[in-house]
């Protein structure tokens, strides 16, 4: 499985190793350093001790008095800090030692008290304090510092009385001793592991300061840009991030507040168009629906129309013999009274096939409209006028609603009044006790047509027959031809409007009709 580290573990790891590997250096070369400053510390040590050695065996040579000067030597040598101090005169002979055995013994050149001297090609009388010290270990594994001083032989030395040292012998002697450095080493432990310890202390304390600025300052950020990422990909496009800071990840949280509301607005936008888009192929949809219905039926009354024209055309003839005979029957006064009913009954009967047949005529024919600008208000005034006296509208109370300011219509002010006068006697029959119809006036929305409304409260139309409303010999009274609505949907085509019809049953219905209106600068429309 794979180990998932976060940002602040990785941040804080990163940090810790740097760190860890700087102190490690830095631990080397303190330590380096501290080695170099022990061991030069120790021989300068050994150096101020031989020098008080030397000065010691100066007096005591001036005096002749060699047992002072190891009783001397023998206290130095008790000291914890020395291992060993021997006196070796020019022939190499330990004339004095700390380890008794060692007095007597004669020393080769090569050992390390004299080879700082006898180097191959040494020409140099004096030797250096670096050059006169040297470290090793002793049978035991104790590591020491060794170190060398001439005994130089001074002008009192070489004429006095009391000596013999020749002049040319410049060195008389070698002073050689040994210091351990076990103390040394152990404080430079002492000190190493506080050092350690002082780091580790060091290193964890930055380390939780480095944690706790981290979590606060990147972390948190980090965590409310991840937490925001995941509230708009889940489709909370309202969410934002709090900018605490005024550093790169406030820049960032600012940027992703921006990217969001940009996004925000981009989705708006784009269910607005969708919703713009559906409505509009969901209104065009309609249109092309009702101009298909539109269409057929205009064909089918043209076919009807056609068909009509030439059966009423074959029925007018023989029809007008039968009413003219019947008529000349009926005021003969040789028929017998019993007959004369009948024949009466006849005469009305063919009067009335006379008027459908009529009716059909006009409904072929489509007389061409004479279009003139009139006020559709004026013209539906007119037509209540004349019919609210009628005994159909005795008990129907009619409410009228205009728009003073609607401009002059484009029609045919005959045709438009027949299909006005059909609509109210419709809405007439349909409260044959009592109701109330509405007459409403308006721009359509579009603002390019005038609307009027025509709304009753009677019993209503089926759905099922409001697609059938409109056609030829359709009617749902008994009395009824089926040709009133026909004749008026023709009308109000011919006069380029539209007429559309809504029902509930037990409500009412409503006719609405749309007829063009006049232009602004008073021309008259075309007709299309």
């Amino acid at each position: 499985m794979h180990l998932r580290l976060s940002l602040i573990v990785k941040l804080t790891l990163a940090t810790s190793l740097i760190l860890v590997s700087f102190m490690g250096i830095l631990d080397y070369i303190n330590l380096k350093n501290f080695r170099r400053a022990t061991v030069e510390y120790a021989v300068s040590n050994a150096d101020q001790l031989t020098e008080i050695i030397n000065q010691s065996a100066y007096d005591a040579m001036m005096m002749n008095d060699k047992a002072e000067l190891y009783q001397m030597i023998d206290r130095i040598a008790q000291s914890r800090s020395i291992e060993h101090i021997s006196l070796i005169d020019r022939s190499g002979t330990i004339v004095y030692s700390s380890h008794k055995g060692e007095i007597g013994k004669v020393i080769d050149k090569q050992n390390a008290a004299c080879i700082f001297c006898h180097q191959p090609n040494n020409t140099r009388l004096y030797s250096s304090t670096n050059n006169s010290s040297r470290l090793y270990r002793t049978a035991n594994g104790t590591e020491v510092l060794g170190y060398t001083k001439a005994i130089y032989n001074q002008p009192e030395c070489s004429s006095g009385a009391c000596h013999f040292h020749k002049e040319d012998h410049h060195i008389l002697g070698v002073l050689d001793i040994t210091v351990s450095l076990e103390n040394l080493w152990q404080r430079s432990q002492e000190y190493r592991m506080e050092f350690i310890v002082i780091t580790c202390l060091l290193l964890l304390c930055i380390g939780m300061l480095i944690t706790f600025m981290t979590q606060r300052l990147v972390d948190r950020p980090v965590q409310r840009l991840v937490q925001h990422t995941a509230q708009v990909s889940a489709g909370n496009m309202n969410a934002r991030i709090p900018i605490t800071s005024a550093d790169e990840l406030g820049d960032l949280s600012e940027a992703v507040n921006e990217m969001t509301e940009n996004l925000s607005k981009a989705q708006e936008e784009l269910k607005e168009w969708a919703g713009s888009l559906e409505r509009k192929v969901e209104a065009r949809s309609q249109e092309i629906v009702q101009m298909q219905v539109q269409l057929h039926r205009s064909e089918k009354l043209a076919s009807l129309g056609n068909l009509v024209a030439g059966i009423a055309h074959e029925i007018n003839n023989p029809l007008s013999g039968i009413l003219l005979y019947a008529s000349i029957v009926d005021s003969d006064k040789r028929l017998d009274p019993t007959l004369k009913p009948d024949l009466e009954r006849v005469i009305a009967e063919c009067r009335r096939c006379a008027e459908i047949v009529k009716q059909l005529l006009e409904f072929s024919r489509e007389a061409l409209p004479h279009k003139e600008a009139v006020s559709l208000n004026n013209l539906l005034d007119k037509v209540i006028a004349l019919l609210q006296h009628q005994p159909s509208f005795q008990n129907i109370r009619i409410k009228r609603c205009y728009d003073e300011d609607l401009s002059p219509v484009f029609v045919d002010a005959n045709q438009m009044q027949q299909v006005f006068v059909n609509l109210f006697i419709n809405a007439s029959h349909a409260m044959p006790k009592s109701g109330e119809i509405n007459v409403v006036t308006s721009r359509s929305d579009d603002g390019g047509s005038a609307c009027m409304e025509i709304s009753d409260t009677g019993c209503g139309i089926p759905e099922e027959d409001l697609q059938r409303i409109f056609d030829p010999f359709f009617t749902t009274k008994a009395e009824g031809t089926g040709l009133g609505l026909s004749i008026s949907y023709g009308i109000v085509e011919n006069n380029a409007g539209k007429i559309e019809v809504r029902s509930t049953v037990g409500v009412g219905t409503t006719f609405t009709i749309l007829l063009p209106l006049q232009d602004n600068e008073g021309e008259e429309q075309v007709d299309t």
